[in-house]
């Protein structure tokens, strides 16, 4: 076997052990704010990865509007600029979403940073999926606001006992009245 074949088997066994042992600590360690603790909010990776698209989107960029050797560059400085947009878009996501479960509600915000308040005894519609072996937890309140998430990734163990009390009870919780 060559060299250039066992560096891409080493690279590939690599790979293979490193993206499970990330999200296992993704899922153990949540990304909590500095200053509301109580705040949930996207894993470091988007971050990381926004800064990844937007180094490379500007790198690309440079080269792509400075560059005189090609014939037609048009194709290349749209690839540059739809990266560098990529890499805002992962940053603005990691940014403005958060989700909060409290006793009586759950506070987030979208990814375009409009906060909402859904109180659990105003929800009139919640199901729970499964996309890609994932769950999905989808809620939907009176005033029309609605959030989805996956329930493990993120600590919404305020919210899933009130499904369980409605689910109990045939009636949602009021305010104050699951424990705390």
């Amino acid at each position: 076997m060559s060299t250039v074949a066992l560096t891409k088997v080493a690279l590939l066994i690599v790979v293979v052990a490193l993206v499970p042992a990330v999200v296992w600590w993704m899922r153990r360690h949540p990304n909590r704010s500095k200053q509301h603790p109580d705040r949930q909010r996207m894993p470091k990776l988007v971050a990381v990865v926004g800064w990844m698209l937007l180094v490379i989107g500007v790198l690309m960029s440079l080269v792509a509007f400075t560059s005189s050797d090609a014939d037609d560059p048009t194709a290349f400085r749209i690839a540059s600029v739809a990266i560098l947009f990529g890499g805002v878009l992962f940053l603005m996501m990691y940014r403005n979403w958060y989700v909060a479960p409290e006793r009586d509600a759950v506070h987030y915000r979208t990814l375009l940073g409009r906060e909402d308040r859904i109180v659990y005894s105003d929800i009139v519609d919640y199901r729970m999926t499964e996309a890609n072996g994932q769950p999905n937890l989808r809620i939907r309140a009176s005033n029309g606001a609605k959030l989805a998430l996956n329930p493990s990734m993120y600590d919404m163990s305020p919210l899933l006992a009130a499904i369980r009390f409605k689910e109990a009870r045939g009636r949602w919780p009021l305010p104050g009245e699951l424990p705390g």
